[in-house]
Order: C-alpha cells, then structure tokens, then sequence
C-alpha cells in the first residue's frame, strides 16, 4: 500500500484515477485499488485548485518510492474491542453528548448492554426548547444548549476539525458517516456537520445503540453515587436508582451541580486553566477575501474560516476559538439570570456573518480561592454580570471597544437571536484580561485587514472549556473512586466533538479491559 500525497485536481473536475495515474505517470490499469485520504484547496497565488492525498494499492509499488510524494504506508483500521467476560451488573453511562454516545455506542457493539442517563431531553423535544429559548427568552435548565442528547456540540457548528493521530478518530467518522454524514467528512481539511444535520445523526446513533441492546433515559439526573468503602454499587437519580459496579462519568462542562456533589463524595478534583472572552462577528465577505484573494467569489469555494493566536504584554495569550463561517451567535446559558453566548452554524454555513470567540487565557491565581470547584463560580460571575433582561447581550463595536468608549450603533447587523445592549465590554474584564484582549485584537486586524473596523463583540464567552479536572489513573479510573471511569470535555480530558469521542471510545475500551481481567 502506498501513501501519495500532493496529487492536483483543477476546480470544477471530479477527482478519479486518472488523477492518481497522471501523478505516478502510470496506468490506471495498474491501481487496482485507493482511499482519499486528505482534500485541502490551494488559494495561493494565481493558482486555484485541489490537492489530494489518497491510500492506494498499485502494481509494482516499489518504482514509485523515488517520488518524494510516495511512501510505503497502510492506513490504520479501527479493531472493536472484545469482551471475554460477562459483568454481573449492566455498566451506566452518565451523560448523552460525544463522549457518553462513543462509549454506549462501543459497549453496545460488543454486547454489554449499557444503561445509558442524560439529564436532558432526547433531541426532537431539546430542539423545540432551544428554539423557544432563542425566540422568547424562555429557558428550560435541564433543556438547553448544554444539556440534552448529543451535548453542546449538537448546537454548535458541529466542527469535527482534530489535531489529534489516533486511530479512533477514523471510527468516529465511520459511525457519523454510517449515520447519515457526507462521506467527504472523512477526508476534508476542516469537515463540519452543522447543527441541522447533527440533530439527525445523534438520533439514528441513539437508534442504534438501542438496536444493540442499549438503553437510554432522558430527563434523567444523577444526584449521587450508592458507595461502599470507595466501590460504586449504584447510582441514585431524579428518577430511580441504578444497580451497578461501573459508571463512566460523561456530564460537560456545564455540569457544576453534579461535580459539586462528587466532590463532597470523595471523587478527587482539581482546578484547571480555562479561557473566557467575547464573541466576535464580521462580515462572511471580509473573511472569504482576506483567506482566498481574488479567487474569493468563485462558487467552488466554500465560507472560510480563521484561526489566529497572539502572544501579549501580560503573558496571556488570546486567541480565537471555534469559528463559524456563516453562522450565527446564540445564548447558551443553563441557569436563569446568567447569560453565556456560543457560536453555531448550519450544514450550508450561508449566513451573512461569520462569528467566532476570542479567548484570553485564564490562569488559576486568577479564580483560586482554595476550593477546588472555584473555576465555576468564577465562570458564574461573569455571566451574572453579563446577562440583561430577556438575555439581551452586551455589545459593542470592536473599532469603540479599544477607544474605550460605548458605541452608538453596531457597524453590521448581529445574528445574535434576542435583542442587544450597547456596553462597553471592559466593564466585564480584568484590567490583565482587558489589555490583553486589545493587544491581541490590533494583532489580528494585521492578519485580517479591516478586522477591527468591521467588526464587533457580542456577549460573553465563559464554557469554552471546563474549568476543572477528574483525576484518572492510567487504566482510565477514578483515582478515588473504584468502578468510576471519568470521561470527555467535563472532566477535562478533551476539548470538542471528536476528541470527546474519542475520549468515550478509549474509556468504554478501558472498561472492556478491567471486565476482562
């Protein structure tokens, strides 16, 4: 099997064989088989188009490797894990979104049965509360854009970027894939899902999981864990209590309730760095021209998007987090009187604006008052501060926000759903986090001219990670609690869609291994 990389595809044709043929100078009779791998697009220069790496088998392969694009490589194939032993008890996994739909999703595959709680609702029903939310302010704690099927990411651009090199990263594409995904997702530089079509695929993974045994209850909370000397026996919930030796503890970064009570329960928990700051929105055009030049009408070329990074004066670095293009800014708050501000996009990305968080770093001298749990309440603070009634956002102009002065009226329309209030966002920040936002804001507009001018701040971005720690063994268990399998973004082992996925699938594996023993 050969790896080929750097294969050119003009815009407007089909990648095929022939393509491959022409890089190799061979016959397409000789490929008897290829896989694309990787598909990125070239904006650079005068020169739009393609290029392509792909796995492919071919007929005297050894001739090719004096190609500097070639190399001997075979991709890596997901293996499901087995299960040689049966448990006693069914195993319980707490939490619907990426990383508890991996672990029901491998633990049903190989026949163990899970029991699988999410405190939300399953997501026909979380849509129309969210929706009821964005129109008329009203908000459901336990049904929201944190919480119910599929986690946050289900209400998110639904970004499946990873730097991550890890073989299950390919099973969670398959399963996205097998559920309803384009196929392309599995070899584009940046796929993304949106938010349409995530609603739809946790559904048939939720149909899925249930078809090989699982089971599932929404609007189910854990309230407790049934302990005896250290060892889970049970799980005490809203609705009815669980027998079990084994939980992976899937609950967000939103979940403060459920770590508190852990907590007090002996689960061992740290403080962690997180970062807090403002979404921005900009004109889709402005960036579509900064990234692609003069090729940035052409209709191949789908909504760009940016990543931007800026080192400060006050060694905190500020940078943008994720970016949709052509979306929309949405409140994403679980408690009343508290406003948090996310991003989020649809399948098309065909909105006016593209919006995205801008992020100062936030060290723990900054929130640590002893408590292990202080990173929520500072994160509450913040979002006490920034909520105005009806959940109305604070706003400002970005070119305004570094005179320090409040603006008058935003340079672009928002898509921001509920209404706006013109403030000025230092009121918001540390005198720290305040400069080093301005400092990184004036470095990006060199990046991406006309930023600044162009651009404006809506709301406060606080859940951009979780604010705490889990602490695991290397088996993957609780360092306290025995049967406790602590997993994804809430416990502070992944950031996004498929990295908490991926967290799920090793954690159900390391389950697997513990029953096998």
């Amino acid at each position: 099997m050969l790896k080929i990389n750097q294969i050119r595809c003009e815009v407007g044709e089909t990648f095929s064989i022939h393509h491959i043929a022409k890089k190799l100078r061979c016959s397409i009779n000789d490929i008897q088989s290829f896989e694309i791998d990787r598909e990125s697009i070239d904006a650079r220069g005068d020169d739009l188009h393609y290029s392509y790496s792909v796995y492919a088998s071919i007929k005297n392969e050894d001739k090719y490797l004096k190609n500097r694009d070639v190399k001997k490589e075979t991709k890596e194939v997901y293996i499901l894990p087995t299960a040689t032993k049966t448990p006693k008890q069914r195993p319980i996994i707490v939490g619907f979104g990426p990383s508890g739909m991996y672990a029901g999703l491998i633990l049903a595959e190989v026949g163990l049965n899970p029991i699988i709680i999410e405190r939300g609702q399953a997501v026909e029903q979380r849509a129309k509360d969210i929706n009821a939310f964005f129109t008329k302010g009203k908000l459901l704690e336990s049904s929201n854009v944190q919480f119910g099927e599929g986690g946050a990411g289900t209400f998110s651009d639904g970004k499946l970027t990873t730097r991550m090199k890890n073989v299950r990263v390919s099973k969670v594409y398959e399963e996205f894939v097998e559920a309803g995904a384009n196929p392309a997702i599995q070899y584009q530089q940046r796929p993304h899902l949106g938010t349409d079509v995530l609603q739809t695929i946790v559904k048939k993974i939720r149909e899925k999981i249930i078809r090989f045994g699982g089971e599932i209850h929404f609007d189910t909370k854990l309230e407790s864990l049934y302990l005896n000397d250290n060892q889970i026996v049970g799980i005490h919930t809203n609705k009815q209590d669980f027998s079990t030796d084994s939980v992976i503890l899937c609950t967000g970064h939103s979940a403060s309730d459920t770590y508190e009570t852990l907590l007090t329960q002996g689960v061992e928990i740290t403080q962690k760095d997180f970062a807090i700051g403002v979404r921005v929105e900009h004109p889709q055009g402005l960036i579509d021209q900064s990234t692609y030049g003069k090729h940035y009408s052409h209709p191949a070329l789908k909504a760009a998007s940016y990543q931007l990074t800026a080192k400060t004066s006050v060694n905190r670095g500020v940078y943008s987090f994720c970016m949709c293009p052509g979306g929309v800014v949405i409140p994403a708050s679980t408690e009343q009187n508290c406003l948090a501000v996310n991003g989020m996009s649809y399948s098309m990305r065909a909105g006016k604006n593209a919006n995205s968080a801008i992020l100062v770093q936030i060290p723990r001298s900054d929130f640590d008052q002893g408590h292990p749990l202080d990173g929520f309440q500072f994160q509450k603070k913040l979002e006490q501060l920034g909520y105005y009634e009806g959940f109305a956002a604070p706003a400002q102009n970005i070119k305004d926000y570094l005179k320090h002065t409040p603006s008058d009226k935003l340079v672009i329309p928002t898509s921001y759903p509920r209404s706006t209030i013109m403030k000025d966002m230092h009121a918001f920040f540390s005198d720290e986090v305040n400069i080093a936002m301005e400092e990184g804001m004036k470095q990006f507009d060199k990046r991406i001219h006309g930023w600044i001018d162009q651009g404006i701040m809506i709301g406060l971005e606080t859940r951009s990670s979780s604010p705490i720690k889990i602490l695991r063994n290397d088996d993957g268990s609780s360092s306290t609690i025995q049967g406790l399998y602590p997993c994804g973004e809430g416990a502070g082992y992944a950031g996004g869609i498929v990295s908490s996925a991926v967290d799920g699938i090793k954690q159900a594996e390391n389950y697997i291994a513990h029953l096998n023993q």
